[in-house]
């Protein structure tokens, strides 16, 4: 299994997929809090024929082995790039669920060379407004009423009419007993100006039942760096795990544009 040591000494595991010409387009796909490289069992092959593809576990999570002090958001623009080295991409879009989009962002401001797009699914990144500082002040009384975060990553809906996928979500899930993820502190965050400034091509997804990132936090960011915004009706936070034919369709026609 292949491993990627980052800059301050954590191996970072990744997974490289897809076409192996150095010419071919190039995706990285960023997983949420509630998630791995696993996640992405659904987008994988769905891409593999037309892209490059990297999938990695975030420090902390499943085989990312790393004290949960260096867990922070901070780092997570250099595991990316040191994920890219290892797999011999120069640039690559980012798309980012959730917790991923503070990669994706971070990666685009302080990483340019590196990005050429991102796709931010069910997540405003680490970018910072009124409304986000809002949304994650509440976020914590929100989970922790929910009974934590994997009773919240998907739909009650989505559990009803497909149990085994809620089954095998909270058993991915389940691999990341070591993650402390920091993505709080104000040193992860950036504003919309900083994001607007790179010039990276930004597009967001949201979905009518995310309890976590609502449709209306998602509409002020995208209104604030000047994004388009898909919205997809009936799927909860993890838009990418429930309504995986949707979402698909909604980072292709922006890979096509």
């Amino acid at each position: 299994m292949p491993w990627a040591k980052s800059g301050d000494g954590i191996d970072i595991y990744y997974e490289a997929h897809g076409l192996e010409e150095a010419a071919a387009p190039c995706l990285v796909f960023a997983h949420g809090a509630g998630g791995n490289a696993t996640s992405w069992f659904q987008q994988v092959p769905a891409f593999a024929a037309s892209h490059r593809i990297a999938v990695f576990d975030h420090r902390g999570f499943a085989r990312s082995i790393c004290p949960a002090e260096q867990q922070s958001a901070a780092r997570f623009e250099d595991d990316l790039a040191t994920v890219m080295d290892a797999v011999g991409m120069d640039r690559a879009t980012i798309v980012c669920q959730s917790m991923g989009g503070w990669t994706g962002v971070r990666a685009a401001v302080n990483r340019r060379d590196r990005v050429e797009a991102v796709f931010l699914a069910n997540t405003p990144g680490a970018i910072r407004n009124d409304v986000t500082v809002a949304n994650m002040a509440q976020m914590a009384e929100r989970l922790a009423a929910a009974g934590g975060l994997v009773n919240r990553a998907y739909s009650a809906e989505f559990g009803a009419r497909n149990p085994v996928g809620a089954l095998l979500y909270r058993q991915i899930s389940a691999y990341n007993t070591q993650a402390r993820p920091n993505i709080r502190d104000d040193s992860v965050y950036v504003s919309a100006d900083q994001a607007k400034a790179t010039g990276v091509p930004f597009h967001m997804l949201s979905s009518d039942l995310d309890p976590l990132f609502p449709p209306e936090v998602l509409q002020a960011v995208a209104a604030d760096i000047d994004a388009p915004m898909t919205h997809v009706e009936g799927a909860g936070h993890s838009t990418y795990f429930e309504m995986p034919d949707e979402f698909n369709a909604a980072l292709r026609a922006f890979l096509n544009r």
